[in-house]
Order: structure tokens, then sequence, then C-alpha cells
């Protein structure tokens, strides 16, 4: 009987050290994904700032575009004016561009 009950502690023992194993797999694997999921959600927040700025930078391009069309100023000429907006307007999207590229 002391046998039979030697041989069961051996298996329990065996079987435990086999789920520490396993135990110890699955916690690498969740560290693994802890981190993965970390680094999306800092490239997520980052995304979503760029989209912030890209948006604001669309708002004021069409501002810029809408003043070409119906803002005239008193006692200017309108080709002056138009071209100086468009000049603004041309520096706008070669900084917005610039910016995108960082």
């Amino acid at each position: 009987m002391a046998r039979i009950e030697a041989v069961k502690t051996e298996v329990f023992k065996a079987e435990i050290a086999r789920l520490e194993d396993v135990a110890t797999a699955y916690r690498a694997v969740f560290e693994r994904e802890r981190e993965r999921a970390e680094r999306l959600a800092v490239e997520l927040q980052q995304a979503s700032a760029e989209a912030t700025a890209a948006n604001a930078w669309a708002a004021r391009l069409e501002d810029e575009m809408a003043a070409l069309r119906t803002e005239r100023r008193p006692g200017g000429s309108f080709v002056g004016h138009a071209a100086l907006r468009l000049g603004h307007l041309a520096a706008s999207i070669v900084q917005a561009d610039r910016m995108a590229r960082r």
C-alpha cells in the first residue's frame, strides 16, 4: 500500500511539474501579447493625433479656399488679393505636406 501511495505521489508531482511548465509558457505568451497591445495603443494614439492635425489643416485650407472664392478687400484689387490668398494657400499645403512626411 505504501508503494502505491509513493507511485501516486510521484505521478502527482510529475503532473504538477508539467502544469507549471504549461503555465510558464502561457505566461510568456501573455507577456508578449501585453507588450504588443501596448505598442499598438501607442501607435493608435499617434495616428489619432496625426488625424486630428490633418483635420485641422484641412479645415484651414477649406477656409482659405472659401476666402479665395468670396472675399474682396475694399479699395484693393481682387486679382492681387486672390494671388496673395493663393500664395498663403500654397504655403499651407507645403507646410502640411512637410509635417505629414515627418
